[in-house]
């Protein structure tokens, strides 16, 4: 199989293949590949900080240049489009929904934008504000089973927002304390199969989970860097088993937990090889068993089968 290396002079040296379920690995660690590298070309990256993937498998990535970049499950470069404003700002969460559409948190501009397949614009909903149906910052965005619509925000309202599958707003939920805590830029969503929602209160180091009705069930975690500890989650994925994804922007590291929360195992640290990582933004199961960690200050995105 060809194998293309990019060279970046004084920052980082990528390399993009294709590779069979049974490739070994690169690393000790479980590395099986990696994809991207600085710049504004076709498959390169501008500080890429949110990932989702799609039913066939194609890995979606948004970067700081406002791109939303399709890959294929090995990494190469299949389409691309660009969100429509950028000079305030650049998206940090997209999510897919089960029908294809993607959901992109149109941060800086206080909304969500909802794109085809085809990268076409197709709806939005929110506006700027603190009332119902408004948005500060918004980070993420998770959609159950009967299509209700949660979506994260910080910069002061810091709570989650439900809506109607057809964008009415419901209610907003979080800005109690839990613990002691409000919720404290909360980056992240994720459903599991028993409809728990999973929020990633990174700025608090800790999960916080809810019911989808807004009550709160428990929290998980607290600062630092042990098994049961995390600094700023700044994503979630769940796979169909019910284990959980934790990536940590703080700790450079990924951390898989339990369907229930007891920690499992961790992967990563700090440093510009591969198998270790540079303030990630962003990881998400994929087929066949990969992990897909977006490796934001390396801008790359790695490829693991820890």
């Amino acid at each position: 199989m060809m194998v293309r290396k990019f060279i970046l002079t004084g920052i980082i040296s990528v390399t993009m293949m294709a590779f069979s379920c049974d490739r070994p690995a690169l690393t000790g660690n479980g590395v099986v590949g990696s994809f991207g590298g600085v710049g504004l070309a076709s498959g390169s990256f501008n500080y890429p900080r949110a990932i989702s993937v799609e039913k066939s498998g194609a890995i979606l990535v948004v970067d700081k240049a406002g791109r939303i970049q399709r890959f294929s499950p090995d990494g190469e470069f299949l389409s691309s489009w660009r969100m429509p404003e950028t000079s305030k700002g650049k998206p940090v969460g997209l999510t897919v929904h089960e029908d294809g559409r993607i959901f992109v948190a149109d941060t800086h501009y206080h909304r969500i934008l909802i794109f085809n397949p085809e990268g076409e614009l197709v709806g939005q909903f929110g506006t700027n504000g603190n009332g119902d149906g408004e948005f500060q910052l918004p980070t993420d965005v998770a959609i159950d089973d009967d299509g209700f619509i949660y979506v994260s925000e910080y910069n002061g309202n810091d709570r989650i927002t439900k809506w109607s599958p057809s964008f009415e707003f419901v209610k907003s939920f979080g800005e109690s304390e839990v613990l002691g805590k409000r919720l404290n830029r909360p980056a992240a969503l994720a459903i599991d199969g028993e409809g728990i929602l999973w929020v990633a209160d990174a700025c608090n180091h800790r999960i916080v989970r809810f019911t989808l009705d807004g009550e709160v069930i428990d929290t998980i975690g607290h600062r630092g860097r042990g098994e049961d500890e995390f600094r700023y989650p700044y994503d979630i994925d769940i796979r169909d088993d019910g284990t959980v994804l934790i990536c940590e922007y703080g700790g450079d590291r990924l951390h898989w937990l339990s369907a229930t929360g007891e920690s499992k195992k961790n992967w990563g640290g700090s440093g510009r090889e591969l198998g270790e990582l540079s303030g990630p933004w962003g990881a998400a199961f994929g087929v066949d068993g990969r992990v897909y960690v977006v490796d934001s200050m390396n801008s790359r995105v790695q490829i693991i089968r820890p």
